[in-house]
């Protein structure tokens, strides 16, 4: 049997321990495999990659190695319940500790107020900013346009929205979900 990485394991990623007590109070004590691999193999936890060497052309190269020193972009498919949105969470409160903004994008108004009081409830009380948007709330708009967040969920339509009238409103978003 493999033995599980433990959440407090993170703290030699930089993840402060208040962090991690909300993470083991909340989720478990232990990372689920798939969530190990995204920390262990593709840098989630780390900001740039955790390698800014540059490869060099002759070098062989796997798609391990690539995902960590491209880190553009992550794609985690997997089955239901294997531990998939905490592969985001972890990835977005990572950036917000290193003062970077976060776009956190869900397919349904629904689940933008349920992701939104989730953040909320989580994360307030130390310090977090989370945003709201969608055709119905749109009170935190401004913040979004102005970059005075944290963490901005809102929903698909609302995401294109800004893009078209707002463009400029990606310049320091570090991390879109």
């Amino acid at each position: 049997m493999t033995k599980l990485m433990k959440i407090k394991n993170l703290k030699n990623y930089g993840i402060p321990s208040y962090i991690l007590n909300i993470w083991e109070k909340h989720y478990s004590p232990y990372l689920l495999p798939i969530q190990e691999e995204a920390v262990r193999n593709y840098g989630i936890l780390d900001c740039d990659g955790g390698n800014t060497r540059l490869p060099r052309r002759d070098a062989p190269r796997n798609d391990k190695e690539d995902a960590r020193q491209d880190n553009n972009n992550l794609l985690v498919i997997a089955p239901t319940s294997s531990g998939k949105t905490f592969i985001g969470e972890m990835a977005a409160i990572t950036q917000v500790i290193r003062q970077k903004k976060v776009i956190y994008l869900v397919p349904l108004k629904c689940l933008t107020e349920e992701k939104y009081r989730h953040f909320k409830n989580l994360y307030s009380n130390w310090g977090l900013e989370t945003v709201v948007s969608t055709r119905a709330r749109r009170e935190d708009d401004h913040r979004i346009i102005r970059g005075d967040y944290n963490i901005a969920v809102m929903v698909y339509e609302k995401f294109y929205y800004f893009l078209l009238k707002h463009p400029n409103f990606l310049i320091d978003v570090s991390l879109v979900i």
